[in-house]
């Protein structure tokens, strides 16, 4: 995280990105509203609960941020598309903040390459599992 610039970033962003960096995924879910809404390629996320649950594999795949290609932000919105690094391979990240009562409210993400395969790998097996347990 040493070689981030993050001095000009929305305090909440850098939380989100201090929290990932270093495996906290109290922290990182502190930063979201109860209503918080993510809608990904893979699923939309609806809450804390849902949020907690896929970002916590965040952690199992060691994904973080290394450079901050494009960033902007408003008093409510944030808009980014970063380099990460996911399990020692680079990604491009890129997503859309709307934030209400000082929390993340809405978020669009989407990221290219083999974490966004991971997740949606994961998400089929979890649906597997779920349906393979359910009676007919």
């Amino acid at each position: 995280m040493a070689d981030l610039d993050l001095s000009r970033v929305h305090p909440l962003f850098a939380r989100q990105i201090e929290c990932l960096q270093n495996a906290d995924i109290a922290g990182l879910v502190e930063t979201y509203h109860p209503e918080a809404v993510v809608v990904r390629f893979q699923g939309v996320l609806n809450g804390i609960d849902e949020i907690r649950e896929t970002f916590g594999r965040y952690m199992d795949i060691a994904a973080k941020y290394e450079e901050l290609l494009e960033y902007t932000h408003t008093e409510d919105t944030i808009f980014v598309r970063a380099h990460m690094s996911v399990r020692g391979e680079r990604e491009l990240g890129f997503g859309a903040y709307v934030l209400r009562d000082g929390l993340i409210w809405r978020q669009v993400a989407g990221i290219e390459g083999g974490m966004r395969n991971w997740f949606a790998e994961s998400a089929q097996a979890a649906e597997s599992t779920e349906t393979a347990g359910s009676a007919p």
